[in-house]
C-alpha cells in the first residue's frame, strides 16, 4: 500500500492528470484563462477564488500556470481509492466543521517550502452571496506570501478563469485579515462580468 501511495504521488501522475483534465475542459467546456501573468512562478503564494461548481477545483487547478496544492474536505480522504487520487493531486485534508489548525500548519509548511496553495475563499460551494471567510488572508499573512485573486464563472457551457494582480498580505491582526479578505473579494467580484452565469 505504501508503495502504491509513493507511486501515485510522483510528478508524472500529477502532470498526466493535469494534461488530461485540461484537454477535457478545453474540448467540452471551452475553458478560457486570462491573467496568468499575475501568478508568481516561484515561491509560496496563496491563490484564492470564488466557488460555485463541483468542477471549480480541477478547473482552477489546470488554469494555474504552475503546480498548485489544494485543501480538500477531509471526507474525500476516507475512501481508499479517492484518498489515493487526492494525494496524487497534491491535495491535503481540512476539517470544515472547525478551525483546523493541522490544515493551517500544513498550509504554512508548504508555503514556506515555495508551494502554491489554492483556497476557495467562501469555504464551500455556493451560488449566492455568501460572505468569504478569512482563512486565505490569515494563511497568506502568517506565511508572508502574496494573495492572488482568482475568479471562475460560466457563460453557457464555457468556463472562464481570470487571475488578478496579487495583494500583499500585511499585519497579523484579525482586523487586517478581514480587511484583506474584503479587498480580495472586491477584486474577485470585479473580474466576473455582469452576464457571468454562476450556475451549478
Amino acid at each position: 500500500m505504501e508503495k502504491l501511495e509513493n507511486l501515485i504521488q510522483r510528478k508524472w501522475f500529477f502532470n498526466l492528470a493535469v494534461f488530461l483534465f485540461r484537454s477535457y475542459a478545453r474540448l467540452f467546456y471551452g475553458l478560457r484563462v486570462y491573467g496568468q501573468e499575475h501568478v508568481p512562478m516561484s515561491g509560496g503564494v496563496v491563490i484564492a477564488s470564488n466557488h460555485f461548481s463541483a468542477l471549480d477545483p480541477p478547473v482552477l487547478g489546470v488554469s494555474v500556470p504552475r503546480e498548485v496544492n489544494f485543501m480538500a474536505k477531509k471526507e474525500l480522504f476516507e475512501q481508499h481509492w479517492l484518498r489515493l487520487l487526492m494525494l496524487g493531486l497534491r491535495a491535503y485534508p481540512v476539517d470544515r466543521s472547525r478551525s483546523d489548525m493541522t490544515a493551517i500548519k500544513e498550509s504554512l509548511r508548504r508555503l514556506k517550502a515555495g508551494v502554491a496553495i489554492g483556497i476557495f475563499a467562501q469555504g464551500t460551494r455556493n451560488v449566492g452571496d455568501v460572505k468569504a471567510l478569512d482563512g486565505a488572508s490569515f494563511i497568506a499573512q502568517r506565511a508572508g506570501v502574496p494573495l492572488v485573486p482568482a475568479a471562475i464563472w460560466r457563460e453557457g457551457r464555457t468556463y472562464y478563469v481570470r487571475f488578478g494582480e496579487p495583494l500583499q498580505a500585511q499585519g497579523k491582526s484579525r482586523e487586517e485579515a478581514a480587511a484583506l479578505t474584503e479587498a480580495l473579494m472586491q477584486r474577485v467580484n470585479a473580474m466576473i462580468p455582469a452576464n457571468g452565469k454562476l450556475a451549478p
